[in-house]
């Protein structure tokens, strides 16, 4: 398929790497000549230095030939008007364009064939927004995604010491949760992740993600967290924000709905107002979040979660240091550049949400279409979860899992049938309809794809 990528930045790397490594003839356009080169020298696709919204950069990137164009740039008009230019000259099938500002997002009418022609709008800090949101409901978790409607999660761990489950082989993990089912998909040690084996014995300090009912997390919690750990129920939470920005924003107004007690710190003078004009319930504060006497005046030490969301990676990083200190039991990080990914955990600060990979899995999800209803990325981005519908042809039908033979570093982490969630095990089998949950590496795509006999097909 011939991709066209506008905008070298994290989020738009991110897809190219991706959108590259299963084979795709991909074109990348950007206006600054180090980003492009970071592109050309991590992967194999064609660069195009230029204006994205110029007919004749388009046209030099391939845009007569491109069947999906995604606009990734950080400015919002540029993306909405090169995929004006490329639907009025070039008529490229499929547009998805990342749209941050709120009062764009907000009037869905502006888009469609006949208006802006954009097929998909993806907001980062919606995105983003989300990933926090979940991460507060379940705040045992370093990560949660929902499949299925909800039917199936994946939770992200870290392995504390101590833990119920330090120590334990996955065959042994019977003996700590008992009939409760669960299906570890993927496990992390010494920051390397991999699809792990039976054998695997989980050390302190790893991370996991566990394959689990929806309606069996809180069980699941209960049985592997500290009992000091068990959150309350978010009605009877304190929680400190920092940074009134969009995704501020965005968390601060789902919370309030959930009857959450919110205290936020804003910088801004001006955007502190607005936000105490459009907020309910929550408590805006004018203030520097690094100022030890104002977080010591709003109790910070009586705090359940701090969400450290400023538009400032440090600032954010500081401050959530500063919480940690302060023994908040729930501290979430927003981590705008990649490079911070790994320092964060060095330095404690286990669970963070980068706006680069929700957005980049948001416009993967819907770059797949025909049986493929979900697609995200698990860890550092190396491991891939999707959610299929297996038909009455595919090869995966009727063979017990342990005669099936799955891709390399691939594994099936719950089958869906109905409102029936299966954590499977040897003799589960795959039935016409079900919905499936793969895990497995990136360069396995394509295998798994031979599974079910109909490619993972491109819009």
């Amino acid at each position: 398929m011939n991709v066209l990528i506008l905008g070298a930045g994290e989020v738009g790397f991110h897809i190219a790497q991706r959108l590259a490594s299963e084979g795709n003839n991909v074109s990348v356009i950007d206006n600054n000549a180090a980003r492009l080169q970071r592109v050309a020298d991590t992967m194999d696709v064609k660069t195009v230095l230029g204006h994205a919204t110029h007919p004749s950069v388009l046209a030099q990137a391939g845009a007569d030939n491109a069947e999906l164009l995604i606009a990734a740039t950080t400015n919002d008009e540029t993306n909405m008007l090169a995929c004006q230019v490329a639907h009025s000259l070039f008529k490229v099938t499929t547009k998805m364009a990342r749209i941050r500002e709120t009062d764009y997002v907000n009037h869905p009418k502006l888009f469609g064939r006949d208006e802006l022609p954009i097929d998909l709008i993806i907001s980062p800090e919606t995105e983003a927004a989300k990933s926090i949101v979940k991460r507060f409901q379940i705040s045992a978790a370093v990560d949660a995604q929902e499949f299925a409607d909800g039917k199936v999660q994946l939770l992200g761990m870290r392995i504390p010491p101590k833990g119920q489950l330090a120590g334990v082989a996955l065959s042994e993990l019977h003996e700590v949760l008992g009939d409760l089912r669960t299906y570890v998909v993927a496990h992390e040690h010494n920051r390397c992740w991999c699809v792990p084996q039976p054998e695997t014995v989980l050390l302190s300090g790893d991370s996991i993600y566990l394959a689990v009912a929806g309606h069996d997390v809180d069980r699941l919690l209960e049985c592997i967290s500290p009992p000091d750990e068990h959150a309350k129920s978010p009605s009877k939470r304190n929680v400190l924000i920092v940074g009134g920005g969009h995704v501020g924003y965005i968390v601060a107004c789902q919370l309030e709905k959930l009857g959450v007690s919110i205290k936020l710190i804003e910088h801004n003078e001006l955007r502190a107002e607005w936000l105490a004009e459009h907020l309910d319930s929550t408590v805006v504060i004018h203030g520097d979040a690094l100022d030890r006497q104002l977080l010591e005046e709003e109790v910070i030490d009586n705090m359940d979660d701090f969400l450290a969301l400023t538009n400032d990676d440090e600032t954010n990083i500081l401050g959530s240091l500063i919480a940690k200190k302060y023994k908040i039991p729930h501290i979430v990080t927003l981590v705008n550049r990649a490079i911070y990914s790994d320092l964060t955990r060095e330095m404690g600060l286990e669970i963070t949400v980068s706006p680069r990979l929700t957005t980049a899995s948001a416009i993967l999800r819907h770059v797949r279409k025909g049986r493929i209803f979900g697609l995200s990325s698990l860890g550092d981005g190396t491991l891939e979860v999707l959610e299929a519908e297996a038909l009455k042809t595919s090869a995966i039908l009727d063979t017990p899992l342990s005669a099936l033979k799955l891709p390399e570093n691939t594994v099936i982490g719950a089958i869906i049938r109905g409102d029936k969630v299966i954590i499977p095990d040897g003799d589960s089998m795959v039935e016409a309809n079900d919905h499936v949950l793969l895990i497995s590496q990136g360069k396995a795509l394509r295998d798994v794809e031979k599974l079910f006999e109909v490619s993972l097909e491109f819009f």
